[in-house]
């Protein structure tokens, strides 16, 4: 990949980049993405953590138990509250030992519309009301 990806919150205090292509591009409709977006999914890219880099600012970061039961850490602006990142933990599930990697909030990356998302995952807990791409991969 010759050209970073790179993102920011939406006051520009948080800068990331990553070196890397992402490894997944996913929406998430559980219950705790719902909390942390406000609306019904969240669209992540992940990558490698070896290949992130945040370029300025601190986020604020809490654990949380997740819908698979995993403890992961999420982040956001403490200045604009912009939804970041989540660090998942290693649950054998969805990540495993060689998965250390960093999910990213797809909206805040400067060029969202460079991705599309190639599966959804826990869409049983998506509200009535929820939208789902069509042509991709769902899981319950």
């Amino acid at each position: 990949m010759s050209t970073p990806i790179s993102g920011r919150c939406r006051c520009g205090e948080i800068v990331y980049e990553f070196s890397s292509e992402p490894t997944r591009k996913y929406l998430c409709y559980c219950r705790d993405c719902q909390y942390f977006t406000g609306t019904d999914k969240i669209f992540v890219i992940s990558g490698p953590r070896n290949t992130f880099n945040l370029c300025s600012g601190s986020p604020v970061n809490y654990d949380v138990v997740a819908d698979s039961g995993a403890t992961i850490t999420r982040s956001f602006c403490g200045c604009c509250g912009s939804s970041l990142f989540i660090y998942p933990k290693i649950d054998h599930v969805y990540y495993f030992d060689e998965d250390d990697v960093i999910c990213v909030a797809a909206g805040t990356l400067d060029e969202p519309n460079k991705f599309s998302p190639d599966f959804a995952v826990f869409v049983s807990r998506a509200p009535a009301w929820a939208t789902f791409p069509e042509g991709i991969e769902c899981h319950p």
